[in-house]
This record gives C-alpha cells, structure tokens and sequence, in this order.
C-alpha cells in the first residue's frame, strides 16, 4: 500500500520544500482568508447555539435537531463526491497504465486507492466541519473526550462513505463507459442541489421567526422533523455526540458508535471482495473511447453564421469554437441551471419582502433595498464571473499554442473573450435589477440609476475575471471547476468584491444628498453639488481603471508564457 502511496507523499513532500517567495505569499493570502471563512462558520454556529441554550424547554431540542441534519448533510455531500471522485481515482489516473501492466497487488492497489479517494472527497468536510463542532464543544461545555470522540465517529463516517461510493462507481463503470458517467453524475448531483436548495427556499424557512404564524407549541415542534433513521450512519453519529452534549449516555450511544466501527470495517472487507473480482474488467472498459455523435442542425449553424457575420473570419473562428465547445461540454452548459436558479430564487426573496410590515416607511425602505440590492447583484455577478468569465482563457488547454501563433494573436483573443462575457453578463445583471426594482416597486430615477451602475459594474467585473485569468491560466486541468480554485480565483473574488463595495459606498453619499433634498423640497447646495461630481468622477476613474488595468496585466503575464 505504501508503495503506492509513494509517489504522492512525495510530490507533496517536494512541494513543502521547493517554495519561493511568491508561493508563500500565496499561501498566506489563501490561508488568511480560508480561516476567516472558517471563523464566520464559527460565530454562526455560536450565536445559534448559545440562542437554542437560553431556551428553557425546547433548547436542547433544538441543538440535537440541528446537529442532526448537519451531520446528515455533510454525509450527503461525501456520498456524491466520493462516487464522482472514485471515478478519477480508480479509473481515469495516469498511473493505472502503468500499474495495470505491471504484476501488482490487488489488495494495495485497492486500499492505496480506496484512502486517496476517502482523503481527496473528505478533508475538505473534515476542515469546515471543525467549526461546527468546536461551536457545541464550547456552548455545551465539553472536555477533551468528547473532541476525542468526534474523531473517532467522523473517520468510520468518512470511511463509510467512501466505501459506498467506491462500490456505486465500480458498479457502473462495469456496465457503462466511465467518461460518460462522471458527466452523468456532475449533472445528477448539480440538479440535485439545484432542486434541494429551490425546494428549501420555497419552504419559506423565515416562517420560524415570525410568531403569527404558529399558535402552539406543537405546531412550531411539527415543522422540524428531520430525516432520521436508526439505519443512518450520520444518526449513529449524532446518537454517539449527543451523549456527550446532552448528557443522553445510555446503551444507544455505546451500540451505536459499535455499528459505525464495525460497519466501516465490514464494508471495507467486503468491498476489498468486488474489487478483486470487477477491477480489472471495469477499468479495460473505462478505457474505451467516448462515443463522439456529430449532429447537424441546419437552422443552428444558419443562425450562428449570421450572427457573427461582422466579425473578422479569425475572431469569428474563436466566437464559433466556444460557442460549439460550450454546448458540447456537460461540465459548461449544466451550469445554466445553477445560473437559472439563482435568477428565480433572487427575484422570489423579493416578492416575498413583507415591506407592509416595516415600521420605515414604504418609498425609504424601497429606495434603501434598491441600493443595497446593487451590491448583493454585484456579488451574484461576480460568483457567474468566476465560473465564466475567469476560466475563459484557460479553456483553450493545451492548444494555446496555435491562438498565441495565430493571425489573431493575443490582443484579439482576450479582447474577445472579453466581449463576450460582458455582454451575456451584462443581459444577466440587468434582467436581476430591472426584474427586482419592479418588484420592489421603486420610481425611475432609482431605476434608471440601478440600471446604469450595474452596468458599469459588470464591465468592471468581467475585465477583473478575464485580466487575472489570464494572468494566472490553468491550461491542464481535468475538471474545469479546478481552474478557479487555485490563487488566481482567490485574488479575482477578493478584487471583484471589493470593487463592488466601493462603487456602492462611494454612490452611496450623493444618492442620500439628493432623496433628503428631494424629500424635503430643497434644492442642493452647491458644495453638495461639488460632492456629488467629485464621487462620480471616482467612480468612473475608478471603474475605467478596473477595465483596463487588468486587461494590460493579464496581455503582458501571458505573452511571457513559453510553456505549461
């Protein structure tokens, strides 16, 4: 096992030791802002906890409930990704050929495969799961043995999962190509999240706080069950915690953690037995071709040549190609169904805003929700921008040779890149504000100021993706989620936010200057006047510059490419 586990321990090993300067900076920076998302978690779960404590009668009630589910979700979440991960791992990595043809053994190739996939699909839950559990260790005043215990429970979770997942993608792959299968399972659990989080969203969960909605206690009781079995590896979880933190020990919580541990290690067993009689058979399979299906749609081509007649016939070659790749690609196109459920759920939250309510009064409130809903579209923006606009030059892969040697060059490919990206996001942020302010009901100055201000944001936005992206590519790459992750996609999000956040705080003086005159009858001053150009003229320097310092940095990063 360790054997095969060698060369990995060495890359990292390699990696610890050969660092420059630029590196740790990189690892500063991500490690800062990795552990103030881990801290918001944290304060979160804090704040909830000790609130669910102060409550007399139903508090501890609560707290169980709410671990409950946690623990269920992140032992949902291991499921799907140790199945999608197994697929790479087990079938699709490079050094399989090399051990397939060698006299290997079958029992190390199997637990040195099945621990990468147990580590690569777990330590991501494990890291953001800290939190979760430090918050009741201190509300519910642990020791150093219930910490003790929640390892001892989370690594048979973690093995559990891994194992059926493992077991779930030996299956298929045994009747299915294994290419096509990780697109089916990126598609499968992408709709499942989709549909999860509608269906979460639609069950308006803000009916919790609002006391005229239950008259008793069992009413407001009945809307908490949660999915809860005694077959459930995440309940035998929180049977073994909740002896801790509420004090429930007893013979459930000792016959529970035995079932984890004893579960865990049949499982492994077991499925130790599948694999040396499917493996091999599986993976031969796994290595037959895609079945490639080339279709003509006559209107589709008559349509896309028409649409793009004005553009020189290179950019019109590279406008064609992404079009083309983007639809024949599952990893691109299923996110439009993310991008079509956050539209519907965005404008929902707003049709649902009880403005009646507020003791503000009703032109206010919508003036205030109308701004702030320019940098909440702004962050929406920015999250499509990531998956998008930021990837878009990393896409051409290894091929980026022949752009870069082309007649169209450099110059023209970010730039149509960036065309490209701006205006479909551009359609996006305008049907989100115009869409919300109407709901909202706002007048037309507001409306035709919200217009333009996202408008120009998203301008910002895409050159921001587009420039750093260019800047730090990722031609090689085996999802295209992975391109994001690294550095580059970090320092985007942190520049893309924060641009967002000065546009809104510097209109927001001006804006404020002109409702109080507006309001009042009474025409500005003229050192308002002076304010408010003076902000305008920020705003504009600033968002030129976010255009086109970013796209100049990016050119130059790139050019200086020879290799990758």
């Amino acid at each position: 096992m360790m054997k095969l586990l060698y060369p990995r321990l060495a890359q990292i090993r390699n990696g610890l030791k050969h660092r420059d300067r630029q590196t740790y900076v990189k690892i500063l920076i991500m490690g800062f802002f990795g552990i103030l998302f881990w801290a918001a978690i944290f304060i979160v779960f804090f704040r909830v906890l000790a609130y669910f404590k102060g409550i007399e009668i139903v508090g501890a009630f609560l707290a169980a409930k709410l671990l409950s589910m946690v623990i269920l979700s992140f032992f949902s979440i291991l499921i799907f990704s140790n199945i999608i991960t197994a697929l790479s791992v087990f079938f699709m990595s490079e050094e399989l050929q090399l051990v397939t043809a060698t006299p290997y053994d079958a029992d190390e190739l199997y637990l040195s495969k099945l621990a990468e996939t147990v580590i690569n699909s777990s330590w991501m839950v494990a890291l953001f799961s800290l939190p979760v559990f430090l918050s009741y260790g201190i509300i519910f005043r642990q020791d150093a043995a219930y910490y003790c215990m929640v390892l001892l429970t989370l690594i048979p979770l973690f093995v559990i999962s891994g194992t059926l997942g493992t077991a779930v993608a030996l299956g298929l792959v045994k009747s299915f190509p294994a290419r096509r299968l990780k697109d089916i399972f990126f598609l499968l659990a992408l709709l499942i999240f989709v549909g999860l989080y509608s269906m979460f969203r639609f069950m308006k969960p803000e009916r919790l706080v609002d006391p005229d909605v239950f008259f008793t206690v069992i009413d407001y009781l009945s809307v908490l069950k949660a999915p809860a079995s005694p077959f459930l590896p995440s309940q035998w979880v929180t049977d073994v915690l909740s002896a801790f933190l509420f004090q429930k020990y007893g013979q459930d919580s000792g016959f529970a953690f035995g079932c984890l541990w004893s579960t865990a290690l049949a499982f492994i067993v077991m499925l130790g037995w599948c694999f040396r009689r499917v493996f091999f058979d599986a993976w031969s399979k796994a290595q037959e071709a895609k079945t490639i299906r080339v279709k003509r749609w006559g209107f589709f081509n008559r349509l896309l040549e028409v649409a793009l007649a004005r553009l020189s016939p290179p950019l019109r070659a590279i406008v064609d190609k992404d079009i083309r790749s983007f639809l024949r690609d599952t990893a691109q196109w299923s996110q439009l169904f993310i991008l079509l459920a956050i539209i519907v759920i965005y404008l929902y939250n707003f049709s649902v805003l009880p403005l009646d309510k507020s003791p503000i009064p009703t032109r206010q409130l919508q003036n205030i929700l109308s701004f702030l809903n320019l940098g909440l579209a702004g962050f929406v923006i920015t999250a499509v921008a990531v998956r998008f606009a930021f990837p878009a030059i990393s896409l051409e892969g290894e091929s980026f040779w022949i752009i870069k040697s082309s007649p169209v060059g450099l110059r023209g490919l970010v730039w149509c890149k960036f065309w490209m990206n701006c205006i479909l996001l551009s359609v996006l942020a305008e049907v989100l504000i115009i869409c919300s302010n109407w709901l909202l009901g706002v007048d037309a100055f507001m409306m035709l100021l919200s217009a333009v201000t996202i408008l120009v944001m998203t301008f910002g936005i895409t050159s921001l993706g587009i420039g750093i992206g260019a800047a730090f590519p990722r031609f090689r790459y085996e999802n295209i989620a992975q391109i994001p992750t690294g550095f580059g996609g970090l320092l985007y999000m942190m520049l893309a936010m924060l641009f967002c956040v000065l546009i809104v705080v510097v209109e927001a003086l001006p804006l404020q200057m002109y409702l109080t005159a507006a309001a009042s009858g009474q025409p500005l001053q003229p050192g308002q006047w002076g304010i408010i150009v003076s902000c305008f003229v920020f705003i504009c320097g600033l968002s030129a510059a976010a255009c086109i310092v970013p796209m100049k940095i990016g050119l130059s990063r790139l050019s200086r490419i020879e290799s990758f």
